[in-house]
């Protein structure tokens, strides 16, 4: 502030040269004067209000940012919020225990349903054994498809030579052959199945089914190699070749290829019907339900496992708000503590610049006198008491809310100090009232399937 540049740049907005020369004109500077001229008097006016009132209004900005964020602070608050902290555990649980309870009553109802209607099931149909069957449907898929392109591939050879696009056409009638062949396979394993039923009506009905079924795909396998034979005579009439022969002589095939077309789709039949037989339990119906049950206790398993894992995951949500609230309340003592010494360093630093202020106006009033010596062409004789700020007079930094605030200081210090403490016991609460409602649980699992029969007493 006292620098070269800033004292030329207040002469020059003084005009000091221009008051000298009109005050030696005037008569006013007088050697050994004791009172200051008008001119001096207008150097600390000015001094007052550019320099002195720049800097108070930069600083008191300054001071009331400080206190704006000292004022945004709310450590007791979260401080008294971490000790509540088992309100807030019960809040929280409240509405989520009863979903979880909800929820695990609605499962084992469902689960203890279809256990009766198992059980119904069961003594409806006489059955006192556990249903046989293969759990994995996608291995019996690849099965059923590894014998479907078997078949076709083998058949596509003997079928290409008749076929007007050679191997190509020979296989896509061969895929035809394999797809009917593999209706077949599903009527005589829904109907094979059935003949199993207790019920004596089901069961003429259901044999009655599986014969006529067993017949039309003999019938249809015979057509297959008379048809073969067929293509070797004549490609393009051995469809009507194919039922003439058929209707007159079915097993009059002559043709060795064409018995070995008989024989893999004859074979295939089988095999496709004892995969679609063998999947599920022989008795109609009980793989089904069977199945609907273990889903069930999947998913009344599953729901259990899930209440649990809920509640291990509310502890953590509400352990990671308590960690939350003890980092801002580290981070927000932080800042204010560090507000509170800015404040006072703002505050030291006004009173420093009013000392350089004081510095500018001494050399502005040296000045003043030195070109007025000049001016009359004598040697300076008065150099005597220069201009001093009134300091009472000068514009004060408001600093209203400071000493408070380092009043709060000590209090906050006090709150650090449990803080750790008051943590620890929030944990602990939580971690308590976890554990106690994962044991209401798993009493609550035991009530429910004493309650729906879901396992013995």
């Amino acid at each position: 502030m006292t620098s070269i540049p800033a004292t030329k740049a207040a002469i020059t907005a003084l005009k000091i040269e221009q008051r000298v020369e009109r005050d030696v004109k005037a008569g006013i500077p007088e050697v050994d004067r004791r009172n200051h001229t008008e001119s001096e008097e207008s150097m600390r006016s000015y001094v007052v209000r550019e320099i002195i009132g720049r800097v108070h209004a930069n600083r008191q900005r300054e001071l009331d940012r400080e206190l704006a964020d000292r004022s945004a602070v709310d450590i007791r608050q979260l401080h008294q919020e971490l000790k509540n902290t088992e309100s807030l555990v019960e809040k929280t649980v409240a509405g989520r225990l009863a979903n979880l309870v909800s929820g695990l009553k609605q499962r084992a109802q469902e689960y203890s349903a279809q256990r009766m209607d198992l059980e119904m099931f069961r003594q409806r149909n006489g059955l006192t054994r556990e249903a046989v069957y293969r759990e994995s449907r996608i291995l019996h898929l690849s099965v059923i498809f590894f014998i479907v392109i078997m078949e076709t591939v083998l058949n596509a050879f003997f079928l290409s030579k008749g076929s007007e696009l050679g191997l190509v056409g020979g296989f896509f009638q061969a895929f035809i052959i394999s797809m009917i062949n593999l209706g077949f396979a599903v009527f005589l394993a829904f109907s094979l199945r059935h003949c199993f039923h207790h019920n004596p009506a089901r069961k003429f009905c259901a044999g009655t089914l599986f014969v006529g079924v067993l017949f039309a795909a003999a019938i249809f396998v015979l057509s297959v190699g008379h048809y073969r034979e067929a293509l070797e005579t004549n490609p393009f009439a051995a469809s009507q070749m194919a039922m003439t022969t058929l209707l007159a002589q079915p097993l009059g095939i002559q043709d060795f290829n064409s018995w070995i077309m008989v024989v893999v789709s004859g074979i295939a039949v089988i095999l496709l019907t004892a995969k679609f037989f063998v999947v599920d339990d022989r008795y109609p119906g009980y793989t089904a339900i069977t199945r609907r049950v273990k889903q069930q206790q999947q998913a009344w398993r599953e729901a259990h496992e899930d209440a649990i894992e809920s509640v291990n995951e509310m502890a953590e949500d509400i352990q990671e708000t308590i960690s939350d609230t003890e980092k801002t309340i580290r981070a927000q003592f932080i800042q204010f503590k560090a507000s509170i010494e800015r404040s006072e360093e703002i505050h030291r630093h006004y009173h420093e610049d009013i000392v350089k202020a004081q510095g500018l106006l001494d050399e502005l009033v040296r000045y003043y006198q030195s070109y007025s010596a000049r001016m009359m062409n004598r040697r300076s004789a008065y150099f005597g008491e220069l201009l001093r700020f009134e300091l009472d007079k000068l514009p004060q930094l408001n600093t209203t809310g400071l000493e408070q605030h380092k009043r709060d200081l000590i209090t906050f210090e006090a709150v650090m100090e449990e803080l750790d403490q008051s943590y620890c016991d929030a944990v602990d609460v939580v971690n308590c009232r976890c554990e106690a409602i994962q044991a209401s649980l798993g009493a609550l699992v035991d009530k429910l399937e004493l309650d729906n029969g879901l396992r013995r007493a």
